[in-house]
């Protein structure tokens, strides 16, 4: 008998991957912050923190093999700028990533009730920081951010288990240390979905955690590219995707 040879990816599955990835980190995201209002703080920051980092890592593990594990309209962006990525998949990968935040944040009001997770402002990211600080420390984060996942995604030599830890743990320190400054937003459609269910101030908020983390990821991306030491060792994000 002949060996069955692996069908190659269609576009549809690495869509679907987007949004299953995106629809995870906004749910774990959104449901440690309103579980933390439901428990007076028992969830604490560090907590939140390492439930949206966990879960980052997580869904890396498990599609990345299939979509390259985007999950960020700001990462689909800044690896089509640094040409790691087609720009002809962008709009797909933005929609796939948009409504996987929106049902997030439609399954924590059906489930939790509205009303409980307006208490959190449905995960909504928030600052204490000024509008233009807010702006700049957001920029700073997902530069962070995307300056570690273009390392690891982007070149050969980085063994297959480190990237899901690397990204993870990045996403880990920066909430820890950025989440009461800034939100800690660095994903456009973790702050779209919540702060589209939660109105108000939240809503008045949400074009700084949109904008921000793109300039942020794409500054992080071509930096990454400034340092890299040709061509070699590098691959797109991901490979077979063109």
């Amino acid at each position: 008998m002949q060996p069955t040879l692996d069908r190659k990816r269609r576009p549809w599955q690495r869509y679907l991957a987007e949004f299953i990835g995106t629809f995870g980190i906004v749910f774990a995201a959104g449901s440690a912050a309103i579980t933390n209002g439901m428990s007076n703080g028992a969830v604490t920051l560090l907590g939140q923190a390492f439930a949206s980092g966990l879960m980052v890592a997580i869904m890396i593990y498990a599609l990345g093999p299939v979509s390259a594990a985007h999950f960020n309209p700001a990462v689909t962006l800044a690896f089509a700028t640094a040409r790691r990525f087609s720009w002809k998949h962008v709009p797909a990968y933005l929609v796939a990533q948009i409504a996987g935040a929106l049902f997030a944040s439609l399954l924590h009001q059906v489930m939790f009730g509205r009303a409980i997770a307006l208490q959190a402002n449905f995960g909504a990211n928030a600052s204490s920081l000024t509008l233009p600080a807010t702006f700049g420390y957001e920029v700073v984060l997902t530069f962070f951010l995307m300056f570690i996942i273009a390392a690891v995604a982007t070149d050969k030599r980085v063994a297959s288990p480190i990237p899901a830890l690397a990204i993870g743990f990045t996403v880990v320190t920066c909430i820890t240390f950025g989440g009461i400054a800034s939100g800690a937003s660095m994903n456009p459609a973790r702050s779209l979905g919540p702060a589209l269910f939660a109105g108000g101030a939240a809503l008045a908020a949400l074009p700084v955690y949109l904008v921000a983390p793109v300039v942020g990821a794409i500054l992080g991306a071509l930096c990454n590219e400034l340092l890299r030491d040709g061509a070699t060792h590098s691959q797109s994000a991901p490979a077979d995707l063109v």
